[in-house]
Parts: structure tokens; C-alpha cells; sequence
């Protein structure tokens, strides 16, 4: 799935599979675009090129690709006094950041901070909210606020997606799973963001939380399986076990040295200085390839809920 794709293609995707047609002035979105020249997934319509039509292969690619999105993201928005009509310039990753920010509101109210680091820590740049008006406003009406404290805090937000009979806890380094709830439902998990900075919350989560099987998902580079090395360190002071998910086959490895990671195995040490009592002997041999071909697996990558499933 794109995450660019807006609320506008969204909402014609969604006339296309139900109608078979959209009069929606989405052609030049480069990714409609791609679906129309490059895959043949959309055409136009041969006596009037205004009009998307659907192929043969376009129902099962929607159902796979867009249809839960659209309704989930229609439901939240409808349920939260957002119309949503086509002029909304809302993008998928930003509908999910308001609907992971809806699931803690009473916890982000409680806890105010900047705009700028709001802004950073639920959609990775520090002035998001300030150049998206209607992502601000989105922002202000869900939590029932007219601007953000002045206040410089340090963030310990308790963000969760819980259940009510949950199976395990499933502890994430990053929030994208967070903002897909229906995870937590499928799998029925609780889900935590504990990674970067945030970990210091572990010392207060209850037992009861901690009775259950703990497990933790992240990035596979050295960022990612240091905080996993604090985070066992942590609960074993607790008595707890935390048992790491090893990523789905096959798995999606990508070369350290892309523009927007910044996380480098460390050659000049043995394990890139990871300690090898952490990990199993399965983690320890995928580790050691990753680390002699300076490649990581990105954690948004997985199938998290067959991951979940085939532990538990």
C-alpha cells in the first residue's frame, strides 16, 4: 500500500470496486498513475479518459490492498465528527497516527507537550502539525483541545492498544502496529510502543500486565536489538521473560546505508557489540548474516499477526 495515497484516492478506489467507475479527478496521482500504466490494475474509460474504470484484476487487489483501510478509516472518521468527503487531504499514515492518537487520548491529555514534539513523536517530523492545518485541527477536536502546553516535558506516554482477555503482551519498537488496532483484536494481544526513549515505562507497568507471555517486535538492526537488550534487562530485574518474534520467511532484507536509516552494525566489534547470551541460537545466526552483509530487516516489513499467531 502506498501511504500517500490521500483520503480523496481512497474514497474513489472505494467507488471503483462498488460502482466499477469514478468521475474523481485522481489520474495524476503518480500512484494511480502506476496502476493504470504500469500494472493494468485501472483503465480509463476508452470514449472518455475522465473516468476510471475497473479490470478484471482490480477487486481482489483492493480487497487485499485498500478495502479494511477505507472502512476503518471511514468508520473513525464518521465516528469522530470528521466528514468524510472527498476534499480531505488526509493521508492513510496520517488517518492511522489520528487513530493510534484517538485510542490514548486520555492519556495524551493528561500529558501535554509541545507541538513540535507532539508532532514528531506521532508523525516523525517535528513540523507536521504546523504546515497540515487539517491534520492540527484533526489533532485539536479528538483530544478536545485548543492548542498544546508550552510546557517542555519528558514524554512517558502509556500508549497501548489493549484487550480485554489478551493472550500475551506484544511490546513494539515502532507505533505502526498500534495504529492498525484490529491487530491487537486478531491476534488478541495487548499491544505496547515501548522503543527509542520510551522504555523507562516498563518499570511501571503492573503484574498483572506482566503475567502474560511478553513478547517484542522491532527493527533487526542495532538500534532495534539494543533497546530488546535493555528491555530483557529490565524485566529480568523483574523476574520476567521477554521472548523476541523472529521475523516471517522469507525475510525482506535492506542495506543499512538507505537514505532514511541511520542505524549501522558497528564492524569493529564482535556481535556489533550486542552481548550473545541476549539471543538464541537462531536470532544469533540471523544477526551474524545481517552483520556480514550490512543489511537489516525493517519491522513494518513483517506479517505480524501470523508472527504472533505462530507463538502463541
Amino acid at each position: 500500500m502506498n501511504k500517500n495515497v490521500t483520503w480523496k484516492e481512497l474514497k474513489a478506489l472505494d467507488d471503483i470496486y462498488r460502482l466499477k467507475k469514478s468521475r474523481a479527478i485522481i489520474q495524476n496521482h503518480p500512484y494511480i498513475k502506476h496502476l493504470i500504466y504500469d500494472e493494468g490494475i485501472l483503465d480509463l474509460k476508452p470514449d472518455n479518459t475522465k473516468v476510471i474504470v475497473t479490470t478484471d484484476r482490480f477487486e481482489a487487489f483492493y480487497e487485499k490492498e485498500f478495502k479494511r483501510t477505507f472502512n476503518e478509516a471511514k468508520k473513525f472518521l464518521t465516528e469522530n465528527d470528521i466528514k468524510p468527503t472527498a476534499n480531505k487531504a488526509f493521508t492513510i499514515e496520517e488517518i492511522k497516527s489520528l487513530m493510534f492518537i484517538a485510542e490514548n487520548k486520555e492519556e495524551l491529555r493528561s500529558n501535554p507537550t509541545t507541538i513540535e514534539d507532539f508532532s514528531n513523536e506521532f508523525f516523525d517530523i517535528s513540523k507536521h502539525l504546523k504546515h497540515r492545518k487539517s491534520v492540527k485541527d484533526a489533532v485539536f477536536k479528538i483530544l478536545d483541545i485548543e492548542r498544546f502546553s508550552l510546557d517542555k516535558k519528558e514524554n512517558h506516554w502509556r500508549l497501548v492498544i489493549d484487550n480485554k482477555n489478551p493472550l500475551a503482551v506484544v511490546m513494539c519498537e515502532n507505533k505502526s502496529y498500534l495504529k492498525q488496532p484490529w491487530i491487537a483484536k486478531e491476534t488478541q494481544t495487548k499491544l505496547w510502543y515501548v522503543g527509542g526513549n520510551n522504555i523507562a515505562i516498563i518499570d511501571d507497568i503492573d503484574e498483572s500486565d506482566l503475567s502474560k507471555p511478553i513478547y517484542y517486535s522491532c527493527d533487526w538492526d542495532l538500534a532495534g536489538l539494543q533497546i530488546f537488550s535493555r528491555i530483557k534487562a529490565k524485566l529480568e530485574k523483574r523476574k520476567k521473560k521477554i521472548h523476541l518474534l523472529f521475523p516471517n520467511e522469507p525475510h525482506k532484507r535492506i542495506s543499512t546505508y538507505i537514505p532514511y536509516h541511520k542505524s549501522h552494525w558497528d564492524l569493529t566489534k564482535t556481535l556489533s557489540g550486542l552481548v550473545l547470551e541476549t539471543f538464541t541460537i537462531k536470532e544469533l545466526e540471523l544477526i551474524k548474516t545481517l552483520i556480514d552483509k550490512e543489511e537489516w530487516i525493517e519491522e513494518e516489513s513483517f506479517d505480524i499477526v501470523k508472527m504472533i499467531k505462530d507463538v502463541l
